[in-house]
């Protein structure tokens, strides 16, 4: 019967590692003309995030964020208080074919910056299918960072 109850046991707990992952939330902020800025709230889990496409998560769905945008600036705010980060923050942004088309690295943890899109590619980034977020592991669990787009929609 112990035997039985620590199997159990640890397979709850390899469960329970194997379930955590990322919070991205999705927003829009405002609109004016035909810019658009958005946000994604990124809410770690203690590791790394992998590529992941945010334009398929539900809140750039009900924005209608995506196809035929074109990312212009990125404003990242680091989390403050209980949620900020313990360590700087890597970024890159890839195409459908997991492309880099946006990499930054060692941005601060500690103070909002803003970025350029078009340093990478000499171009502001068109936005024509899947736009993966990868991430470096931030900190703790519950360390967030908030990823404020503006974007022109045609």
């Amino acid at each position: 019967m112990k035997k039985i109850i620590l199997t159990i046991a640890l397979v709850l707990l390899l469960a329970s590692s194997a379930w955590a992952d990322w919070t991205l939330v999705v927003s829009g902020v405002s609109e004016a003309g035909h810019y658009m800025k958005w946000k994604v709230v990124c809410t770690s889990d203690g590791g790394a995030l992998s590529a992941t496409n945010i334009l398929a998560l539900p809140g750039a769905r009900l924005l209608r964020v995506g196809q035929g945008e074109t990312l212009m600036l990125l404003k990242v705010s680091p989390g403050t208080g209980a949620v900020i980060p313990d360590n700087t923050i890597d970024i890159i942004l890839s195409d459908a074919e997991q492309d880099a088309l946006w990499t930054e690295t060692t941005i601060s943890k500690d103070a909002i910056s803003w970025h350029d899109m078009s340093d990478d590619i000499d171009a502001y980034i068109p936005v024509l299918g899947p736009l993966y977020l990868t991430l470096n592991d931030i900190g703790t669990a519950g360390d967030q960072v908030t990823l404020y787009f503006i974007s022109w929609r045609e």
